[in-house]
């Protein structure tokens, strides 16, 4: 099904070929302006000022949505997509007539521009402007007939009777025609108007037009060119267009570079098509691919452009005399010369582009090249990969036109254009599969991508039509020693510095054939800190790596790389505690994909021992990170290897067992960790690494043995000691001991600040803004927190800033601002998206709170509900605590609605798990969800004493606990102060121990 939009004349939209009914104004109205800029979003103003001008509705976004839910129901196969800030029409720009026309074609039309919207302010300037470029069409199209286009022609020249180009080609019509007579008397007719109503004499054209005559000389037909109209629709490189159009306005040289398959042709015949109007002397194409020398490129040059003498010479011209010719020809003319594909022949490219610039003063040339031609005046403009949401509605397009009706998944096709670097070659390439295969089956085998990707287009060049074609002609125009380095830089997964370049690559001076590489397009530079990262696409990535394997070199190389990457992590773990983190954590993240890839190698190949040292150095940059899911699985499979037993060995089992509780369970954790409580003092509290001390300390923590930290009071290292006390406060957390946490954690506070710690600041930040919420401090606790957010922030961790921010707007909720901390936690969800780990399900349930809070318990329901689902729909890495909170507050919103059964089974569900750490806060969290129950179920007094029971697990009151704030608030007015406080008291007095026995399971959690 084909959609097209014609806006020269009335407003219209063809579905396979045949008008359908838009309705009233508004909606063709809403066409037109969309239209204008298709494949772009115009926003919500634009339109509401397109169609209601100085009168807009009261509620101008929902009357706008409202035309367009009508336009939609009207024309169900018109693409008008919804994306902030506005909407899109979502086609390309050869579906819409006038976009032709402004590309330099010719649609055909000559309907007045627009013809039933003029009235409405928008369409005057752009049917000004379309006008003025159907008649320039027009006199090109009509430019060489004789009789058979002079009924158009006295038409025209009626209509626009000053026009004295078009008078000028209707006099050489009537000339042609034989009608000598009427031409003079049409020339005669035109001086006389521009006299009498402008005090004109005739200009050049008409002029030169009325010297044929009298001459009666039979003008040739122009020799101006025809672009060839492209097949298939063009979709994004908006930027790239405006930036060719902008250089060769200010310049007179162009060069778009990039790699094979990058769509370099396909935006040059675009320019030129936007540009082709605009000369008087158009747009001449020369393919250079079948050109194999470069002697031969002045000839082909001017054969191309139609110009070579016959008669005089049996023989093709030199060089220097088709040269010559060359400069004959584009002497006197305004045109642009496109010399696509040069890179095969760079040097005479070059050298032919600068002798015609110089001797031809209204030439612009503009040339596609893997290599710029490197000359004075070229500016390049880049062509890479499309932008993903240009890709897939690539991938859209030609899919449908190989297989109409096939229904693509968003998430598949995402997939593919990742893995196929969004190179539109690649993509077109793999569309073209969907006859025969799936999508599905398309991305399964682009393991395989050459053999895959082979059924080009039988009109292409030979080295378009399979993917392995497209990078041969490339890579074949290397040198021995740049093939070598291509080859083995293919180890290098997520790219290469100079310095890594130099430890694989193994040749004496890596700078200039990694430069020739990035000017040939095999290697791109990406400005990274303050140096340069080369990224390879990852198809000729997968090239390279086959030329290494028939080079035999892949052993040597991979060696080589493993040692750079172990070296790599032996300079950087140290500078992860203290002020050098920030720099380490950067340098560490733009090498994380190769240090993974190797740390993978090693484990596949059973090389315990290496995996053991780069994911021991890797644990601490994972932790910090926010990385613990992805941590605990590659750690895991390390910990399985069989290695020498070392301190960092000791590190491995430690963070494989925190980071895979969510496949393990806290009785499985409970198990390792304690085997590490146990090793020997060389391989924990007495190791020379900070890293392999720390882990022995959390797993003392973790176990309940945090008297044993005292071991560690007089380590020589600052950073350990502070970390010690940071552990010494989460071990007093847990057990409700609230003195030894303010005083250890200030003292960690103070210890991590002296040695510029981020990580540090934010954990006991974090803490004391605990502390501070428990003294009702909700402001206090807010500042401390977005502290914490803020050294977050900086080190870029991935699962703590989202948690933190949840806990922000809570408090910012329990503080009296609901819809400031709705729209914070609306705006974190959707941040997430699931799958999101543990902290999409936290986040949701802090939805829910905020909405019981604002008093929205439709929203609380769903919330709550998505919370719970996200929880047992395997989101990977919730652990216990954050269960527990998400499922009290599941309770506290089913509670609110009167179902008290389902509120005690999820409680129920949230004690029933006898895996669970000791964490006293987060069990008084759900001793607080059973005092709403019990309040739901009539019982005020037995929440009271519940309330009182929640003190005495936790250890203490929690004044900024939202829930259980509103609870004592409703129970002072149903009770009285004095019967709360006594029932409160009588459960506080119950003992912690006691309290828990009685709360005990009623149900284990599945």
């Amino acid at each position: 099904m084909t959609v097209a939009v014609q806006l020269l004349g009335p407003v219209a939209v063809l579905v396979d070929g045949r008008p359908v009914e838009l309705g009233g104004q508004r909606a063709r109205a809403l066409v037109a302006r969309l239209a204008l800029d298709p494949g772009r979003v115009v926003p919500v103003d634009a339109l509401v000022d397109a169609l209601w001008e100085t009168d807009p509705p009261a509620a101008p976004a929902n009357a706008l949505q409202a035309v367009v839910s009508r336009l939609r129901r009207a024309v169900p196969a018109l693409p008008v997509r919804s994306q902030p800030p506005g909407y899109l029409l979502d086609l390309p720009r050869d579906a819409v007539d006038a976009c032709l026309l402004e590309d330099g074609a010719d649609p055909g039309s000559a309907g007045e521009p627009l013809a039933d919207l003029r009235d409405l302010g928008f369409t005057e300037a752009p049917a000004a402007r379309w006008s003025e470029l159907q008649l320039a069409a027009a006199e090109r199209r009509l430019a060489g007939t004789g009789a058979d286009g002079l009924p158009e022609l006295d038409r025209l020249v009626a209509a626009h009777p000053l026009r004295e180009t078009l008078a000028a080609v209707r006099v050489r019509a009537l000339h042609r025609a034989g009608r000598t007579a009427d031409a003079l008397a049409a020339y005669a007719a035109a001086r006389a108007r521009l006299a009498d109503e402008l005090g004109l004499d005739p200009g050049p054209a008409l002029r030169e037009a009325h010297l044929a005559v009298l001459r009666d000389e039979a003008p040739p037909a122009p020799e101006r060119p025809v672009l060839r109209t492209p097949l298939t629709s063009f979709r994004g490189r908006d930027a790239e267009l405006d930036l060719v159009s902008d250089r060769l306005t200010g310049g007179r040289l162009v060069t778009l570079i990039g790699p094979g398959g990058a769509g370099k042709t396909r935006l040059a015949l675009e320019s030129a098509r936007r540009r082709e109007g605009q000369l008087p002397d158009g747009v001449w194409w020369v393919e250079l691919a079948p050109v194999t020398e470069a002697r031969q490129l002045p000839g082909a040059v001017l054969a191309a452009v139609g110009r070579r003498e016959t008669g005089l010479l049996d023989r093709v011209p030199t060089a220097p005399e088709a040269g010559e010719r060359l400069r004959e020809v584009f002497a006197g003319r305004r045109a642009l010369l496109v010399l696509d594909n040069c890179e095969h022949l760079v040097d005479a490219a070059a050298r032919l582009a600068d002798d015609l610039l110089g001797a031809c003063p209204g030439l612009s040339v503009l040339t596609t090249s893997r290599e710029a031609l490197g000359i004075p005046g070229e500016a390049l403009v880049p062509v890479g990969p499309l932008p993903a949401e240009d890709a897939a509605r690539l991938v859209a397009d030609r899919a449908a036109a190989a297989r109409p009706g096939l229904v693509l998944d968003d998430g598949l096709v995402g997939d593919l254009v990742r893995r196929l670097d969004g190179m539109p070659l690649a993509l077109e390439l793999a569309a073209a599969r969907l006859r025969t295969l799936s999508l599905a089956q398309v991305v399964a085998r682009l393991d395989d991508r050459f053999a895959l990707l082979t059924g080009g287009s039988r009109v292409a060049l030979p080295r378009h039509q399979t993917l392995r074609a497209v990078v041969e002609w490339s890579w074949e125009a290397l040198s021995p020693v740049e093939q070598a380095v291509a080859r083995r830089l293919s180890v290098l997964v997520g790219g290469a510095t100079v310095e890594s370049a130099e430890a694989v690559c193994g040749v004496p001076d890596v700078v200039d054939p990694v430069a020739s590489l990035v000017n040939k397009s095999l290697l791109a530079a990406v400005p990274e800190g303050d140096g340069v990262r080369f990224r390879m696409l990852e198809t000729v990535r997968a090239y390279g790596a086959e030329q290494l394997d028939a080079a035999g070199e892949r052993a040597a190389t991979e060696a080589a790389h493993a040692a750079w990457c172990r070296a790599l992590v032996d300079r950087l773990d140290p500078l992860l505690r203290g002020p050098g983190q920030l720099a380490a954590l950067a340098e560490l993240r733009a090498e994380q994909d190769g240090l993974v890839a190797a740390l993978r190698r090693d484990l596949d190949a059973g090389r315990g021992d290496d995996a053991v040292h780069l994911a021991g150095r890797l644990a601490w940059f994972w932790l910090l990170t926010g990385q613990q899911v992805t941590a605990g699985r590659l750690l895991a499979e390390v910990a399985q290897l069989p290695a020498r037993a070392t301190p960092l060995r000791t590190a491995c089992l430690t963070f494989a067992a925190l980071a895979g509780t969510e496949e393990t369970g806290w009785a499985g954790a409970m198990t390792a960790l304690s085997a590490v409580v146990d090793v020997p003092a060389e391989l924990g509290p007495a190791a020379q690494e900070p890293v392999v001390v720390v882990c022995w300390a959390l797993s003392a923590v973790f176990v309940g043995r945090g008297d044993r930290l005292v071991a560690l009071d007089d380590h020589p290292d600052p950073w350990v000691r502070a970390f010690v006390r940071a552990g010494r406060a989460l071990a007093a957390e847990n057990e409700g001991d609230y003195a030894t946490l303010g005083t250890e954690v200030r003292a960690a506070r103070e210890a991590f600040g002296a040695l510029g710690d981020r990580w540090g600041r934010s954990l006991t930040a974090s803490s004391l803004a605990q502390l501070a919420a428990l003294d009702g401090d909700l402001a206090g606790a807010a500042a401390l927190v977005r502290e914490a957010l803020e050294c977050s922030d900086a080190l870029g961790t991935s699962d703590d800033s989202p948690m933190l921010r949840t806990r922000l707007a809570l408090l910012r909720a329990t503080a009296g601002e609901p819809g400031p901390a709705g729209a914070e936690l609306d705006a974190v969800v959707a941040e997430l998206g699931p799958p999101a780990g543990p902290v999409l399900p936290f986040a949701e349930a802090g939805r829910a709170v905020v909405a019981v809070l604002a008093g929205e318990p439709d929203l609380a329901e769903r919330w709550s509900a998505a919370a719970v689902t996200h929880l047992t729909g395997g989101a990977p890495g919730v652990v216990d605590q954050l269960a527990w909170f998400v499922r009290t507050v599941r309770a506290a919103v089913l509670a609110g609605r009167g179902d008290v059964a389902a509120a005690t089974t999820e409680l129920d569900l949230a004690l029933g798990s006898g895996d669970a750490p000791r964490d006293m806060p987060a069990a008084a969290t759900v001793v607080v969800g059973r005092a709403l129950v019990a309040e739901a179920a009539g019982d005020p007094a037995g929440a009271a004493r519940l309330l009182g029971m929640s003190e005495a697990v936790r250890g203490r009151p929690d004044l900024g606990d939202a829930f259980a704030r509103g609870l004592r608030a409703r129970l002072t007015a149903a009770l009285g102060s004095a019967a709360l406080e006594g029932a409160v008291a009588a459960g506080a007095a119950v003992g912690r121990a006691a309290a828990l026995a009685e709360l005990g399971p009623q149900t284990r959690r599945r």
